[in-house]
């Protein structure tokens, strides 16, 4: 069953392929008549909204804006998008206008002074937000799977409490593709959530609520997680900052299903990271998540007149090759590095990478990871594929047609393509490592497109080869938003090797001059 629907979307993938330049324009007219028109955001009215975490931080501490005012702010902006983009499954208004309170007391009562506020709790009573899948105590756990509708969180996720210990305050979570394997979002339990840019549009997986969230200014900061591109790819696809990390350093413990199942396994390829609208909040939010991991070198300052910068354009072979526009900002990003710090940057062709998707999928399947088990535990009796998706065309299955098309690939057998496919791996790593020797980042796009229409992601599915690789090679990751093309939000990424996190968040904080960092689909109004 798997290798014939794999056979027929391979198909209609090559097909796309060649009838593509005439198709987008067929597609988006009938999108036009048929599907519901973009409802435009609502304007950001408030000034508290554009700043960063690290800049309301200092405002809190520093007494120069109140906990509450900040929280109210984030708290009536949530109420305001969600019926435009419908991003948030659940939420803890009341809760988090409370604590602000208590934040505010605690301020006026002058016990610790600014800078003893800043070294033990630096995001004291910044908001934040956090993915369905990552667990924030009291409010909906349910990875979008059907079966496990009305599931709470029953304590806060590592991540979650990370962020609790350092002062901030969490808000809501937000919604995920079913069991968070899709690089759209949609599901049966709380439906699809909109792209704010173009509603017609992918808003990303599987991350794509908290980064929808985050781009309409309903959250400053977000905590996701990575398997695949989970953080990445809806950053692309929102424009706005993501990184992925190096494997290990940030706790997956208390999300759901994988570290909860038995399927700890997933540790090694699934990275919990930030996502931000600045890319200047980057290194304090994941030394934050990370415990504080001293692997990670943060705080230490990157010369790149002594890095050496390549790109990629687009990697060989596979039928989506990347827009023009996303190739020009690949280009324009390698010579803003030569030109403003004189270092040559160096075009790379690695031809193992024609297989990025097949690669990361035999890597999964090596360590015999079969994530479907765990959604279909909860359900009474074996799930057969072929007849859930005769449901599915009937909409009389609890699952989504992207999840049973997962379940179906994901049973590739181990055959001769397979183990072809770990010997590539291992050669594309070495590759890697041996750049990496020297401090260096790799700049590529983050997808070869500008966010597709959302029912048009499954003939696409392999073009997450272009960041799921990164998760089973264990690279740091950093999503830039690269600008707007055709009034859609592109992306590209910075790359770097084990524990070099910190270059790839400083190459975006440089890029973030060039591009202009966050692409806002809303207008401002400031009052």
């Amino acid at each position: 069953m798997g290798s014939v629907l794999a056979s027929t979307m391979e198909f209609i993938r090559i097909f796309l392929y060649f009838t593509q330049p005439y198709s987008d324009y067929v597609i988006s007219f009938l999108y036009r008549i048929f599907w519901v028109k973009t409802r435009p955001v609502p304007p950001i009215e408030n000034k508290l909204l554009l700043l960063s975490a690290t800049e309301l931080a200092e405002k809190i501490r520093s007494k120069q804006a109140k906990c509450e005012d900040v929280m109210r702010a984030y708290v009536d902006r949530c109420r305001k998008v969600q019926p435009y983009i419908n991003a948030v499954t659940d939420a803890r208004y009341e809760d988090a206008l409370e604590e602000s309170r208590l934040v505010d007391r605690f301020l006026a009562r002058g016990d610790k002074t600014p800078d003893e506020i800043e070294k033990d709790t630096p995001l004291l009573g910044v908001p934040f937000s956090c993915k369905e899948a990552i667990g924030v105590k009291g409010l909906a756990q349910t990875s979008g799977i059907y079966a496990a509708k009305g599931r709470v969180a029953d304590k806060d996720s590592d991540a979650t409490a990370y962020c609790r210990a350092a002062g901030a305050i969490p808000v809501t979570v937000t919604n995920v593709p079913e069991m968070c394997m899709w690089w759209d979002t949609s599901n049966l339990i709380f439906g699809i959530t909109k792209n704010p840019f173009d509603n017609s549009r992918a808003v990303g997986g599987s991350t794509g609520g908290e980064a929808a969230l985050l781009t309409t200014a309903g959250a400053v900061i977000g905590i996701g997680n990575d398997l695949g591109g989970s953080i990445r790819i809806p950053s692309s696809f929102n424009g706005i900052y993501g990184h992925k990390p190096s494997t290990g350093v940030v706790s997956n413990k208390g999300d759901f299903p994988y570290i909860e199942g038995e399927n700890e396994k997933l540790d090694e390829f699934t990275s919990t990271g930030p996502m931000c609208r600045y890319a200047k909040d980057l290194p304090l939010l994941l030394k934050i998540l990370s415990n504080d991991d001293k692997r990670l070198q943060l705080n230490k300052e990157v010369d790149f007149s002594k890095v050496k910068v390549y790109y990629i354009e687009e990697f060989p072979g596979l039928a989506f090759s990347p827009t023009q526009s996303i190739k020009k900002a690949v280009r324009r990003a390698a010579d803003f590095f030569e030109e403003r710090f004189g270092t040559k940057a160096i075009p790379l062709t690695l031809n193992e990478l024609q297989n990025s998707f097949q690669l990361w999928q035999s890597k999964v399947l090596e360590k015999n990871l079969e994530p479907f088990k765990l959604i279909f535990a909860n359900e009474n009796g074996q799930v057969h594929l072929g007849w859930e998706f005769l449901k599915v065309i009937f909409r009389l299955s609890n699952h989504t047609l992207p999840c049973l098309f997962y379940a179906a690939i994901e049973k590739r057998d181990k055959d001769q393509f397979h183990y072809d496919c770990l010997q590539q791996f291992a050669s594309l790593k070495q590759k890697f490592l041996d750049i990496f020797q020297e401090d260096s980042i790799v700049l590529l796009p983050t997808h070869p497109e500008p966010p597709p229409f959302s029912h048009l992601t499954i003939p696409k599915f392999n073009n997450i080869g272009y960041t799921a690789i990164f998760n089973v090679l264990g690279f740091p990751v950093t999503n830039i938003p690269a600008g707007i093309s055709d009034g859609l939000p592109i992306g590209l990424q910075a790359v770097s090797g084990p524990f070099k996190d910190h270059i790839t968040i400083a190459a975006a904080v440089e890029l973030d001059k060039l591009f202009g960092g966050w692409s806002s689909p809303c207008t401002f109004s400031i009052k």
